[in-house]
């Protein structure tokens, strides 16, 4: 079959320093020291053919995985490496009716970085940034569920034109005969620095044709309509934010391209750990993004101060307490709910932002 790709697509292995935040005391600088140095995986494009996938978004051939199909070689051993997984992976595709594709495909998803909002903007955007001058003519590929479940999604196909769908149902397997692959360009802590800039460039330059709205310079972005991860207390501090001049959104309430639109207009956002966090990205030269989060030493917390090398605001942090007894939904660690103390924020502000 005749190559698509005309030219070379590749970004070396390198080194990332990320500084500590801008209000960083000695005290606690514990909290950024296993995440200030880290290696940035090489990506580059390929074209894979005759490979099977499923709605799983695995992909194979002749009985072998494809590494570049996950987000970490490690996953094949941990989720498909006994015996049983193995025999339970054959048969479920064996009884799965084949659908040949004989169209080209692009192919950016893998089974970490799914419905996610942050996932989207920080991982898969920079992989169809990279395959940019492909897209139009050729199908993207992804599983059924994602277009009913996480409306952003199709926002964002249609944002970068998108139109053209390969829907990966539960009966089918797929015999991809030519796909153009962008690999993973980093990990949720240290991404490569050109696809992500451009990519977010490419998505804000399309919303904001569509949208411009504004809610005001300071946003504070609730997570009271999210599942878990909450500040259980938050009416206690929101007198504090109004006196500050916060306008208090949910960013539910606002399609992507508003999204988008009123982060690019906001200098100062404040909000706790979460994947709203991830429109940092979005921000004006010379804004300021505070992130609330828990005071442990816990490197997960650490993904959107290992994205600000990337942005063109300033980081800063506010620590605060997990809440007495999670949350019915709190699952992990690092999903538990927390306490915001008013007085200890007010100081914050009366400092940060007078």
């Amino acid at each position: 079959m005749t190559k698509l790709i005309k030219h070379d697509i590749s970004y070396p292995e390198h080194l990332l320093q990320v500084k500590l935040p801008v209000n960083c005391t000695p005290d606690d600088e514990k909290y950024f020291a296993d995440t200030l140095l880290g290696t940035v995986r090489a990506c580059r494009v390929w074209e894979p053919e005759n490979y099977f996938a499923n709605r799983e978004l695995v992909l194979w051939k002749n009985g072998t995985m494809m590494p570049e199909a996950f987000a970490h070689t490690w996953i094949i051993d941990k989720v498909y490496g006994s015996f049983k997984s193995k025999l339970k992976f054959r048969i479920k595709n064996f009884l799965r009716k084949t659908k040949v594709i004989e169209e080209p495909v692009v192919w950016c998803i893998d089974q970490y970085a799914t419905g996610g909002y942050y996932h989207w903007i920080i991982e898969i955007l920079p992989r169809l940034w990279m395959v940019k001058d492909y897209l139009p003519e050729m199908q993207f590929a992804l599983p059924d569920y994602f277009l009913e479940r996480w409306p952003f999604v199709q926002q964002f196909l249609d944002l970068l034109g998108i139109k053209k769908l390969l829907v990966l149902d539960n009966k089918h397997k797929y015999l991809i005969r030519h796909m153009v692959m962008p690999t993973r360009p980093g990990d949720p802590f240290y991404r490569q620095h050109i696809p992500l800039v451009n990519g977010v460039q490419w998505l804000k330059q399309e919303a904001l044709k569509k949208a411009h709205l504004f809610l005001g310079k300071r946003i504070y972005i609730s997570r009271q309509k999210a599942r878990y991860r909450k500040v259980v207390n938050e009416e206690d501090i929101l007198p504090v934010l109004h006196k500050y001049g916060f306008n208090v959104i949910n960013l539910e309430d606002y399609n992507l391209p508003d999204q988008i639109s009123l982060l690019s207009k906001a200098e100062i956002v404040m909000s706790i750990h979460g994947a709203g966090l991830g429109n940092m990205v979005f921000m004006p030269p010379g804004s300021k993004l505070v992130e609330i989060r828990p005071a442990k030493v816990y490197h997960i917390y650490n993904c959107f101060h290992t994205l600000w090398p990337h942005c063109v605001c300033d980081y800063y942090y506010l620590l605060c307490d997990y809440a007495p007894k999670p949350l019915e939904h709190d699952g992990r660690i690092d999903d538990h709910s927390v306490i915001i103390d008013a007085t200890k924020l007010e100081k914050f502000l009366a400092e940060f932002a007078p």
